[in-house]
């Protein structure tokens, strides 16, 4: 269900730019790198930290330290969140001027009331998540993403006719109308929970009266020291790339500027580079952490057991590539055609012609962070999840650097190369981090030469369908080539499954 509501976000994108065009797309994510920083510090990484608290307290028989803790946690996350919506209202017009583009100053004020609701809904959702409970945060995800599409694009539209900034203050009106929507049936459900655990509750502490006195022990200082230990290290890893992206907001456009290109212009841009082409390249990446993160407690388990984990690490790689390979494919060889297929509405010819360039160009990233995430699974599963970060920081500043002197020489195309060095980098300096201290292993036939062979195969068929069907309109070439290529990939993928099965079976008799 998570998985299904990231990629509902990750797609609301594409009618979005039909919607607001390039210009509108820019000022929209000239306003998220900041937003996803402030998100960061109302709560990012203390979902995960409460959950683990709860876990722990919950699995000794003690609901009433694991309420507590939620208790705790709320009261300075939500004046954080109270601050950070403050700050934003009342520091809109310089943030925007300082990015470019003074427009955005209506963008910040529409999203700035999304971060009164960041805290209360981080803190109920860790709640849930540390009890084990994963469909209250999956309905509430699925809510906001599905609110955010329908009413974001409603207003976009109705707002369109008094132009392009209040159709993008529209927009982000959605979306903090569904960050509201999310905490109330949040907050809700908690309820409802908890007046059905009092009985619960009362019986756990007469059974465990020894434990109870102590858990009296545990002060509020503590439980704040336990969740803030945890949560600080993950919070500070999430702030990597959107401080990178704030400072790509405020440098690509200026840099622009300074080489000519008027305010409006260079806000399209930097908008073909951040909304339409940052939204194809994103939808893979969810994918693509969603199943390094379901690996990564067999890994655990693998390796807290004594046993070889080279097994394991070697099918979660096989399945990222299997994924990120035929996209990546895609992505290098066809980008007119799926630039123009998803955005001709919304994109002049010039733009068209801009966004399929940076999509090549960024294409090669898509298989970068494949190989990431294969290696920060290895690495987290030792409990080495600080380096990840690190290397991800040291492919950070390799983009800042790369970003104000490609795009001085090559234009908008510079911030796009950067961003692929960034998680070129990233990648293989984890790979190597992964190498060093695990018999980390992936094979290279099976990850790579196979899912490369099936993925090059369905991408001749999809180009030898779409030739043959060059006398029907340009969308269905498009749709009918992508059915046979889906169609030729899936036989590969079930041809390479009987084959393991038979393998495994021939294994089963010898033994």
């Amino acid at each position: 269900m998570m998985v299904v509501a990231k990629l509902i976000g990750a797609l609301y994108r594409v009618p979005l730019t039909n919607t607001v065009g390039a210009e509108g797309m820019g000022l929209y994510q000239m306003v998220f790198p900041l937003y996803t920083v402030l998100l960061a510090f109302c709560g990012g990484g203390f979902t995960s930290a409460l959950s683990r608290v709860v876990a722990k307290y919950t699995a000794h028989g003690d609901d009433e330290t694991a309420l507590r803790a939620v208790k705790v946690a709320v009261i300075p996350l939500s004046v954080v969140s109270a601050l950070s919506a403050g700050a934003v209202v009342l520091l809109r017009n310089v943030i925007s001027g300082i990015q470019g583009n003074t427009e955005a100053s209506f963008a910040y004020l529409a999203l700035a009331p999304s971060l009164l609701f960041a805290g209360g809904i981080n803190v109920i959702r860790g709640y849930f998540q540390g009890r084990s409970m994963t469909v209250p945060s999956g309905v509430s995800q699925l809510a906001e993403q599905v609110i955010k599409l329908a009413l974001g694009l409603y207003l976009a539209r109705v707002m369109m006719a008094y132009g392009v900034k209040y159709a993008v203050m529209g927009a982000l009106i959605g979306v903090s109308v569904s960050e509201l929507v999310a905490l109330v049936y949040l907050t809700v459900r908690f309820i409802i929970f908890r007046r059905g655990r009092k009985v619960t509750i009362s019986s756990v502490a007469v059974l465990n009266a020894e434990h109870a006195i102590d858990n009296a022990i545990v002060t509020d200082s503590m439980l704040l020291k336990e969740i803030y230990g945890f949560a600080l290290p993950v919070t500070l890893g999430s702030l990597v790339l959107p401080v990178t992206q704030i400072i790509d907001s405020a440098l690509v456009i200026n840099i622009l500027l300074h080489g000519g290109q008027s305010r409006d212009g260079a806000t399209a841009l930097f908008g073909l580079f951040v909304g339409p082409v940052g939204t194809l390249i994103n939808m893979p990446t969810v994918v693509v952490v969603a199943v390094a993160v379901a690996f990564l407690p067999a890994l655990t388990s693998a390796i807290e057991r004594g046993k070889d984990e080279r097994e394991i690490t070697q099918s979660a790689a096989k399945w990222i590539m299997l994924f990120v390979l035929p996209i990546t494919i895609a992505f290098l060889f066809f980008p007119d055609r799926i630039v123009n297929t998803l955005y001709r509405r919304g994109l002049t010819d010039y733009q068209l012609a801009i966004a399929s360039r940076l999509l090549r160009t960024q294409a090669v990233g898509v298989f970068y962070v494949g190989v990431l995430q294969i290696a920060t699974a290895a690495l987290q599963a030792r409990n080495r999840s600080h380096v990840p970060v690190v290397n991800l920081t040291v492919g950070a500043c390799v983009k800042v650097g790369l970003t104000p002197i490609l795009v001085r020489y090559i234009g908008i195309i510079g911030a796009s190369v950067a961003t692929a060095a960034c998680y070129g980098v990233a990648a293989i300096l984890t790979v190597r981090s992964a190498y060093k201290i695990s018999p980390f292993c992936c094979g290279i036939v099976q990850s790579f030469v196979v899912p490369l062979s099936f993925s090059l195969l369905a991408c001749g068929a999809f180009y030898l369908t779409v030739r043959g069907a060059h006398g029907l309109p340009y969308l269905w070439q498009t749709v009918i080539g992508a059915g046979v290529a889906l169609f030729v990939y899936a036989l590969s993928l079930l041809f390479e499954i009987k084959k393991i099965v038979v393998i495994f079976r021939a294994r089963k008799k010898i033994q």
